[in-house]
């Protein structure tokens, strides 16, 4: 009887692991095929030798070509190189990074400002001494509004403060000066009635400051008007 129990226990033994091999011999198949279909599906696309710079030149030397899995493939991807020999970037584009055609601008050879500027839009440029900027806290890529205190007319409230340009993308911080007197310039694109504010701010001596949006603030934000009386109202405070 004990025997006959160890030939039976030795059977189901031999029997589990059989099914256990053929259950990994067809995992191992299906891997194997899926695989193989991944290397197959593949496609070559453009991509930059090394990091190329907004509004530059695109020549055959700063391009390779790389195999990407056609999943992957970025949307508009270039697959020929002679398709961006002789564009201009409009953004910066990595290296090793896939050449797509919405980074490129047909501008006959030329790299100047202008290649990445809608039509009806300037690229100026905003002095300031303002902390945050001399700071290194405003970036390209941040949204600002500008915080201005002007004067206006004569008595206690002549110095009146509003929120006047809001949401304006920096595209750059030109920073200059020698030793401890930084300045820094702000550039912005925008069109042609909001630079006029912007001169007139700067050639009037207006007090300017710098404010950082957060990136989930697009609206335009609604504010009164600050000066003596306000402040006198608001907070109570006894002449």
């Amino acid at each position: 009887m004990r025997e006959l129990r160890s030939w039976i226990f030795l059977g189901l033994g031999l029997l589990l692991a059989g099914l256990t091999g053929l259950a990994l011999y067809g995992v191992s198949q299906d891997y194997g095929k899926t695989t193989a279909a991944a290397t197959v599906d593949t496609t070559e696309i453009v991509v930059a030798r090394a990091d190329i710079a907004t509004r530059a030149v695109i020549s055959a030397d700063m391009l390779g070509v790389k195999a990407y899995p056609k999943a992957l493939a970025p949307a508009g991807a270039l697959t020929n190189q002679a398709d961006a020999i002789g564009q201009t970037t409009i953004a910066g584009i990595p290296a090793g990074a896939a050449v797509v055609r919405s980074q490129l601008v047909s501008a006959n050879g030329k790299n100047g400002a202008s290649v990445t500027l809608d039509k009806g839009k300037l690229l100026v440029a905003y002095p300031t001494v303002d902390p945050l900027t001399l700071a290194g806290l405003v970036r390209p890529g941040d949204r600002v509004d500008l915080l201005a205190t002007v004067t206006s007319g004569t008595g206690e409230s002549s110095r009146k403060t509003q929120t006047t340009l809001q949401n304006l993308e920096v595209i750059d911080v030109l920073m200059s000066g020698i030793g401890g007197a930084k300045t820094a310039s702000l550039t912005f694109n925008v069109d042609h009635q909001v630079a006029l504010v912007l001169k007139y701010l700067r050639d009037a001596g207006a007090s300017v400051d710098i404010a950082v949006r957060s990136r989930a603030e697009t609206e335009l934000a609604s504010t009164t008007t600050v000066d003596l009386a306000y402040l006198l109202q608001t907070y109570g405070v006894k002449k």
